[in-house]
């Protein structure tokens, strides 16, 4: 049953009440890091994040696998399960996408038409 406080709760939270979140990026200057913190962090901002540098890895045990005609269970669901969640993302984005469009044609139909190239 609500009580009258809970029209505030989303205005007033408690400390650690919220969303949580964690950032898997180096700290400059961590003693947690080995090596340089300064090259981690950009090779992870330049080149490459941490989870497509995962991803060249299992692309290269899966092919190593197949060559050698050892099985990696392990492995092969790992992937399996990053891609479905790959999948997901790609239609929540395209939902949104969507989403985005409807409402800009109900508000600006010109503009609807230019972004859409017709």
């Amino acid at each position: 049953m609500p009580t009258p406080f809970d029209i505030w709760s989303p205005i007033f939270r408690a400390p650690f009440s919220g969303d949580v979140t964690q950032e898997i990026t180096p700290r400059f200057l961590s003693p947690d890091i080995k090596g340089s913190p300064a090259i981690e962090e950009k090779v992870v901002r330049e080149v490459a994040s941490y989870g497509k540098q995962l991803g060249k890895v299992l692309e290269a045990l899966q092919a190593l696998s197949a060559a050698t005609d050892t099985p990696l269970p392990e492995i092969d669901a790992l992937v399996a399960e990053v891609e479905t969640v790959k999948a997901g993302a790609k239609e929540a984005l395209r939902a949104e996408a969507e989403a985005a469009l409807a409402r800009l044609k109900a508000v600006d139909e010109d503009a609807w038409r230019e972004v859409r190239g017709g």
